[in-house]
Parts: C-alpha cells; sequence; structure tokens
C-alpha cells in the first residue's frame, strides 16, 4: 500500500505541474480567461478523480480470480472512458467551459504518468525502482 500511495503522489505531482503549466500558458494566449481556467480545472479534477478509480479499481481486481478480474477492469476502463465523453461533451454544451481546455486537462492524466517518475526519483530514491 506504500508503494500505491508514493505513485498516487508522483501522478497528482505530475498532473499539477502539467496543469500548472498549461495555465501559465493560457495567460498569455487566452482571449477568455476565465473560460480557460475553468475547462483547465474541470478537466484535471476529472483527471485526478480518474487515477483514484484506476488505483481502487486495480487494487479490488488483484483480489479477484483472473478472469473475473479481467471482465471487472474491462468494465472500470469503460465507466472512466465515458466519464471523459461526458467532460467533453459539457464542454461543448456549457458556454463557460473551454471545451479545448477540457481536454487538456483530460491529457493531464497521460501526461502526468509521463512526469510522475521524475518526480518520484527525487522523493523517494531508496524505493523508486523503474529504470
Amino acid at each position: 500500500m506504500k508503494q500505491v500511495k508514493e505513485t498516487l503522489t508522483g501522478f497528482l505531482l505530475g498532473i499539477g505541474v502539467y496543469a500548472l503549466l498549461v495555465e501559465v500558458i493560457g495567460i498569455f494566449f487566452s482571449e477568455n480567461l476565465l473560460s480557460y481556467t475553468l475547462g483547465l480545472l474541470a478537466g484535471t479534477v476529472i483527471s485526478v478523480f480518474l487515477i483514484f478509480h484506476m488505483a481502487k479499481t486495480l487494487d479490488k481486481a488483484l483480489d479477484m480470480p483472473q478472469e473475473q478480474a479481467a471482465k471487472y477492469v474491462r468494465k472500470q476502463s469503460f465507466i472512466r472512458l465515458f466519464i471523459m465523453l461526458l467532460a467533453m461533451i459539457a464542454g461543448l454544451a456549457v458556454e463557460w467551459l473551454n471545451f479545448i481546455t477540457i481536454v487538456l486537462g483530460l491529457l493531464g492524466l497521460k501526461l502526468g504518468a509521463l512526469i510522475a517518475p521524475v518526480f518520484l526519483k527525487r522523493l523517494y530514491p531508496e524505493s523508486f525502482s523503474t529504470k
């Protein structure tokens, strides 16, 4: 469980740094800063929720038989995809949310995973195992 918490910390830091970078860039290029920021915030919050959902899903799946775990993980993956789709639809439907920054916030999920090892290596050098 300690490794899961460490990994989640790295992911959250990665998502946060990515979102901050996107926000700073948006300050210079956005015509409607409120819409830009709210869209990015919505996408980032959903990304954080999805990271916790993934961790919970994997934790439960490890306690199941292989076949049942595969079905469970597949179902939970579709739920996450559906949540992302709903967020994007909300970005198109709600005027004060910027669709593009919602998508950028959701991409934080992926880019946070790429950035996480940098933080994990520095935060937990004794237990960091990824080469």
